[in-house]
């Protein structure tokens, strides 16, 4: 774990249904987990999370997406507690890439299993990412996505409003949403 994903960024998050988990930096150790949540997602959500149905991650990109330097690639993970013996599962992960040409805008991804979506796991990774990024100076956010994905239109308007948007074509468009300035570092900035 690098010196800017310290155990300070660990938080203790319950879940709408009661829950509890962890939302923690992700670290290179976290590879083959992440390799295998994709392999595990139904075919509609790796569709919004690609705009494609990818079924797999190169070797490349399990290296670069589990190896997040805290500054210009943050990402984070959520995994909740498993039955009695405290046997910890990842269930999200949520992740920006800052923009080479502008170092205040970052393109933003989140992914939750199939099974926990709606309870709530995109808002606590949101918490996290949010406050990182706007710690190292990020300070609008820019995704892709499906127009008909209300879910994520929601989660985004909760921690910034709404700057531009635009159609690509088959569905898609570009957002871009400011990032609201955290408040009391990983406080929910809408509350």
């Amino acid at each position: 774990m690098n010196s800017k994903q310290s155990n300070e960024s660990v938080r203790r998050v319950v879940l709408k249904d009661g829950t509890r988990g962890i939302v923690r930096p992700i670290v290179p150790e976290d590879k083959w987990a992440l390799a295998d949540a994709l392999e595990d997602l139904a075919e509609d959500s790796r569709e919004r999370r690609f705009l494609f149905n990818k079924s797999k991650l190169s070797e490349t990109e399990l290296k670069r997406l589990s190896n997040p330097d805290g500054t210009d690639h943050i990402a984070f993970g959520l995994a909740v507690e498993s039955g009695d013996d405290g046997e910890m599962i990842p269930i999200a992960v949520a992740r920006c890439f800052r923009d080479p040409g502008d170092p205040e805008l970052a393109e933003i991804a989140f992914v939750t299993a199939d099974r926990w979506q709606g309870l709530g796991a995109g808002a606590e990774l949101m918490r996290s990412l949010s406050a990182a990024a706007y710690g190292v100076g990020i300070r609008r956010w820019f995704a892709a996505m499906f127009s008909d994905n209300l879910r994520m239109k929601r989660l985004f308007e909760r921690f910034g409003p709404k700057c531009e948007e635009r159609e690509v074509g088959g569905g898609v468009i570009e957002v871009i949403y400011a990032i609201a300035e955290p408040e009391g570092g990983l406080s929910d900035p809408s509350a």
